[in-house]
């Protein structure tokens, strides 16, 4: 598998985090389903190889369209490679993608949804960069230029930015009421525009970046691990880590350190 990430045009960078790109093929991955894990960033993605396939937690098995748009994760995600993989990302801040997507954030969150289905233009326009025959470098750059038409800056919510930054710097131990206040918001009207602009609520937010950091603790063998970990992490105890891991991972920790296929860290940014 080969993976690659590339820094967003400048006039892009206030909205997208990366563009990455996968290529390989499913015969080289290790377990045929792979799980990708809540990182708090919404990501579209265009596969110019072979579509992947969602296994939903009741057994069905969804055919992905080849423009998608991913919103939030509230838990994991099984997704099976069919052939060539050949694909580009576009992951978004936190609140990046309400710059490009009018439908309400939270309206889209858990869901893997065809972009045609929510900007039928834009979905155009990305299917000409697919389709076009040029290699996955240069659609990073077509693709930017496509979104550069698209990104409307005014849609991000500053206040909202910026009390995702306080959420990312404290990687989630922050209590929601202070960030409402840093935010000059009430926590009401803070949890209505993370809904909106974000797809989860800051607290499901901040829940997320302390697991996120949890998990970057456990895959590195030099660090702290069980109760060192959660207490590290800012959980109050190993039986809260054990359970908030096992509802945002599908599994305990050390099955997870197990299981984890060669897509979980693609998906969140490991690599």
């Amino acid at each position: 598998m080969q993976y690659a990430e590339f820094p967003p045009f400048p006039s892009l960078a206030a909205t997208i985090e990366c563009l990455w790109t996968l290529s390989g093929s499913a015969a080289t991955l290790g377990p045929a389903t792979q799980p990708v894990l809540p990182d708090g960033r919404p990501e579209l993605i265009l596969h110019f190889g072979d579509v992947f396939e969602r296994v939903h937690a009741d057994g069905r098995v969804e055919r992905q369209p080849a423009l998608i748009f991913a919103g939030q994760l509230r838990s994991q995600l099984l997704l099976k490679p069919t052939g060539v993989i050949r694909v580009l990302g576009v992951r978004f801040h936190p609140f990046g993608a309400a710059a490009v997507i009018r439908t309400p954030l939270n309206e889209l969150a858990g869901m893997t949804i065809g972009v045609d289905s929510l900007a039928p233009p834009l979905s155009r326009a990305l299917a000409e960069v697919r389709t076009s025959g040029i290699d996955l470098n240069e659609a990073v750059t077509c693709v930017q230029r496509v979104l550069t038409r698209w990104i409307d800056p005014d849609h991000i919510d500053e206040r909202v930015r910026a009390a995702v930054q306080i959420i990312g710097r404290s990687r989630g131990r922050v209590g929601i009421d202070n960030l409402a206040v840093r935010a000059s918001m009430t926590r009401r009207h803070l949890e209505r525009r993370f809904l909106a602009t974000v797809g989860v609520t800051p607290k499901r937010l901040a829940r997320i970046a302390r697991f996120q950091h949890a998990l970057r603790i456990l895959e590195n063998p030099d660090e702290a691990r069980g109760a060192k970990t959660a207490l590290t992490c800012g959980y109050a105890d190993q039986a809260h880590f054990i359970r908030d891991f096992r509802e945002l991972a599908g599994c305990p920790p050390g099955e997870h350190m197990i299981r984890q296929g060669e897509l979980t860290g693609v998906f969140s940014g490991h690599q």
